[in-house]
């Protein structure tokens, strides 16, 4: 769980859900957002920005999103690499990095 660019939460479930609050601030109705996971689970979201964020997971998935998190789709960037996507963390608006296992850190260049 956490927040994205617009205040509003993101929450993540087992089988790769991922859910998005319907308003800002800490509430209580979330809607599934369009998440085409290949059944592996995502393990963190970061947002860029308002529009654009990337969730990675299991597996190597790597997703993006340029409508706020409503509809992603699969990023073929990390298909080859042969473990899991922990964590994603922007820097500004022009740096980001995708921590893996086995020391794996993919870096954003926008």
């Amino acid at each position: 769980m956490g927040w994205r660019a617009d205040g509003g939460l993101w929450l993540l479930v087992r089988g790769g859900g991922l859910f998005l609050s319907k308003g800002t601030g800490i509430v209580e109705d979330f809607e599934e957002a369009l998440v085409q996971s290949r059944g592996f689970g995502i393990l963190d979201v970061g947002y860029r920005s308002k529009d654009e964020a990337w969730a990675a997971g299991g597996s190597g998935v790597l997703l993006k999103t340029t409508k706020g998190g409503k509809t992603w789709v699969h990023d073929r960037a990390a298909d080859n690499i042969p473990g899991n996507l922990y964590s994603v963390k922007f820097i500004g608006d022009n740096q980001g990095f995708v921590l893996g296992n086995d020391g794996v850190l993919l870096r954003y260049v926008g």
